[in-house]
């Protein structure tokens, strides 16, 4: 997008002057858009129509790293917690959390309900937190109306559209930097994605960075019948507590390939 400027020589300068200049025409916001999309892998544009996994967390390290030890209270707690197994499905519309082979009965440990109930909050929030990336809809979608406008680093996107007021920043490469949406509400975040085999991959997300509220996803990933999905998640919500899982025997399920953008 930054091509090298060429010195020529004067002859080849002398000689342009006798050919008519060809005007470059700036690509329009719809053909930058379809660029931009296309750079990303989002496998829930495409035909991934589900997947799901087992659930893997360390409740003793959990413990220790929070509290520098295990106390004897903390000790019960992880004996209680870590023989529950979970899997987590998700598909588009979201990321569902469920104990295996049913909900464990821990009224009788000592904030084991709370704490169980706060994991599974964070299991489907790290997911959550992904899926939109995942779905492509970062970008403008459906009757958002949308506009690049052309900065030093690479491209500000405004988008308005019903209950909608936003602007993302985009590299030079199009990988998006940050975002700051007005409308519905006022959230600021910034991303950074890596290269992977199907375009570019979302390597971490903060939201309201710098501010009490800042929490932090970032996502490591696995190929599984040539998806790539999460294979380590990590969140650390407002209240630095780190929540860190990793996601195994992983099986998906392909569709019909959906096209999510704005109409042709």
């Amino acid at each position: 997008m930054n091509p090298a400027v060429r010195s020529w020589l004067p002859t080849a300068f002398t000689l342009c002057l006798c050919i008519p200049v060809m005007a470059q025409t700036a690509p329009s916001d719809k053909d930058l858009l379809t660029k931009t999309r296309g750079l990303y892998d989002a496998p829930f544009a495409g035909n991934l129509v589900s997947f799901d996994c087992a659930v893997q967390f360390d409740w003793e390290k959990h413990i220790s790293d929070l509290l520098g030890t295990v106390p004897p209270g903390g000790m019960t707690l992880a004996e209680h917690l870590q023989p529950i197994s979970h899997r987590v499905f998700v598909d588009r519309s979201g990321a569902f959390v469920s104990a295996q082979p049913k909900e464990p009965d821990l009224s009788e440990v000592a904030h084991g309900a709370e704490i169980e109930h706060a994991f599974s909050t964070m299991l489907s929030g790290g997911l959550n937190g992904w899926l939109p990336f995942a779905r492509n809809i970062i970008l403008p979608v459906g009757p958002t109306t949308y506009r690049f406008k052309k900065i030093s680093t690479g491209y500000d996107v405004m988008l308005k559209g019903p209950n909608m007021d936003a602007t993302l920043t985009l590299q030079s490469d199009m990988r998006l930097t940050k975002g700051l949406t007005v409308l519905p509400e006022v959230i600021s975040f910034a991303t950074t994605f890596i290269p992977g085999p199907n375009g570019y991959l979302l390597q971490s997300i903060t939201t309201n960075p710098g501010t009490i509220n800042e929490a932090i996803f970032s996502y490591t990933y696995q190929n599984v019948s040539d998806v790539q999905i999460p294979s380590q998640v990590t969140v650390t919500p407002a209240s630095r507590e780190v929540w860190r899982y990793s996601l195994t025997d992983c099986k998906v399920m392909r569709g019909v390939t959906v096209h999510v953008g704005p109409p042709r």
